[in-house]
C-alpha cells in the first residue's frame, strides 16, 4: 500500500484511489498562528478531496469540496470559502501532497481555519499519506488531458499548459532579491515529488518580514517615527534582483487568452486577515541577500517551493492535469485564474479515462 517508491501497477494507475487508514497531525498555522488538528481518512469511489471544518472557537460546521468554486483569495496562501465570511486557509502542501501522491478521494476533517505549517515543506505531509497506505478502487480514474496550448498572464508572470503524454512542469522565478532566474522542470510523479519537490519550504524574505514587523503596534509603540523610517528604508537594500545565470521560461503570445472580468474580481483579497503570525525558524526559509539563512536543502530551493504550490493549487481542478505546465512567477492567483479560465476553453482539454489517455494520440 505504500507510496515511498512511486511504482504502482496500470492496474492501479488506472483506477481511483483512496487512503488506507485515517491519519491525523496537529500544528500552528504560518499565519493565524493558531494551532489546528488534521485528520486525513479513507472516502469512497467519487468522493474527491472534501474538507470537513469545525471553528474551535464559534463550533461552527461546514463542509467544503476542493475545487475553484469554493476558492477565495487569501494573501501568501490558497484558501476556501467555508461560509459566514471565513476561509480554510493554507491548503495547497496538504493538496499538492495528495495530487503528488495519486490520491483521488479523501475526507478530510479540520478542526481549526489553517491547515498546519508543519516544517514549511510537504515532507510531513507524504509521510503521514504513506504511513495510510493507497487502496486503488473500483471506479476508472479520469485526467484532465491538455489538447492545445493555453495561457494565461499576470502582472509578473504567466502560466501555461500544453499538450504532452504525462504530467511535467517547467517553472523559473525571476523576482526573488539576490538569487537572480531560478529554474527547476521534470515530471511529477509520487517519486520525483517526494526528492525533488516536497522537502522544499515555504520562504520569506527577511526584508519584507521586517515591513510587517515595522507596521505593527508594538513597532509603533517602542519605536519613534524617525527610527522607523530609517529602518523601514534599509530594509530595501538587499531587495535588487541578479540579472545573470539561467533564462527564465517564455510566454506563448500566440495561446494567451484574457482572463475575463468575473475571474479578476475573484483573484484580489477583499477583507484583512493576519499574515505571517506562525512564521518561525524551523517553519519557513528565510531569504535574506541571495542565500537562505541557516542553509538551504537545494541550490534553486525556492522555484522548487514554488513547484509544490502550483502542484497543490492545481488539485483545484478536481482530476489530474495531463499535459506540460510552463510557468514564470507563478502565484496562488494567477494559477486559480488558469484553472477557472481553462475551464471556459473546452476546446483545450478533455476529459479521458486513464486507461484510454494512452492510447489516444496528441493532436
Amino acid at each position: 500500500m505504500g507510496l515511498e517508491g512511486g511504482a504502482h501497477s496500470a492496474d492501479e494507475e488506472s483506477c481511483e484511489a483512496t487512503l488506507g487508514r485515517s491519519v491525523s497531525v496537529r500544528g500552528p498555522g504560518l499565519h493565524t498562528g493558531r494551532s489546528a488538528r488534521v485528520t486525513l481518512a479513507p472516502a469512497p469511489a467519487g468522493h474527491g478531496i472534501r474538507f470537513a471544518v469545525r471553528c474551535p472557537r464559534s463550533g461552527a460546521r461546514a463542509e467544503v469540496p476542493a475545487g475553484t468554486a469554493a476558492w477565495v483569495a487569501s494573501r501568501m496562501s490558497t484558501a476556501l470559502d467555508i461560509g459566514q465570511g471565513r476561509k480554510l486557509r493554507t491548503i495547497e502542501h496538504l493538496m499538492a501532497s495528495l495530487s503528488a501522491s495519486r490520491i483521488d478521494n479523501a475526507a478530510i476533517t479540520v478542526e481549526g481555519t489553517e491547515i498546519p505549517i508543519l516544517d514549511g515543506s510537504a515532507s510531513r505531509w507524504c509521510a503521514l499519506i504513506d504511513e495510510a497506505g493507497r487502496v486503488a478502487q473500483a471506479r476508472p480514474r479520469e485526467v484532465l488531458r491538455i489538447r492545445a496550448p493555453f495561457q494565461v498572464d499576470g502582472l509578473h508572470g504567466f502560466l501555461r499548459a500544453e499538450p504532452a503524454e504525462g504530467f511535467s512542469v517547467d517553472v523559473s522565478t525571476d523576482r526573488l532579491p539576490g538569487f537572480g532566474v531560478l529554474r527547476w522542470s521534470g515530471p511529477i510523479d509520487p517519486a520525483s515529488f517526494r526528492a525533488a519537490i516536497a522537502p522544499s519550504r515555504s520562504f520569506g524574505n527577511a526584508s519584507l518580514i521586517w515591513r510587517t514587523v515595522l507596521k505593527t503596534r508594538l513597532a509603533r509603540t517602542l519605536l519613534p517615527p524617525a527610527a522607523r523610517e530609517r529602518l523601514w528604508a534599509r530594509s530595501f537594500a538587499a531587495q535588487t534582483v541578479c540579472g545573470a545565470g539561467l533564462a527564465p521560461t517564455s510566454g506563448r503570445p500566440d495561446c494567451r487568452r484574457p482572463i475575463g472580468p468575473e475571474t479578476e474580481g475573484r483573484m484580489h483579497p477583499r477583507d484583512r486577515e493576519p499574515l505571517l503570525r506562525g512564521a518561525r525558524p524551523g517553519r519557513v526559509a528565510i531569504l535574506l541577500g541571495g542565500r537562505v539563512l541557516g542553509g538551504a536543502r537545494f541550490p534553486d530551493e525556492p522555484v522548487r517551493h514554488k513547484i509544490l504550490d502550483l502542484v497543490g493549487d492545481l488539485g483545484l481542478a478536481g482530476r489530474p492535469i495531463l499535459g506540460r505546465i510552463v510557468a514564470n512567477c507563478p502565484t496562488h492567483a494567477l494559477t486559480f485564474a488558469f484553472l477557472n479560465e481553462l475551464m471556459r476553453h473546452p476546446e483545450c482539454w478533455e476529459v479521458v479515462a486513464v486507461s484510454e489517455a494512452a492510447s489516444r494520440s496528441l493532436p
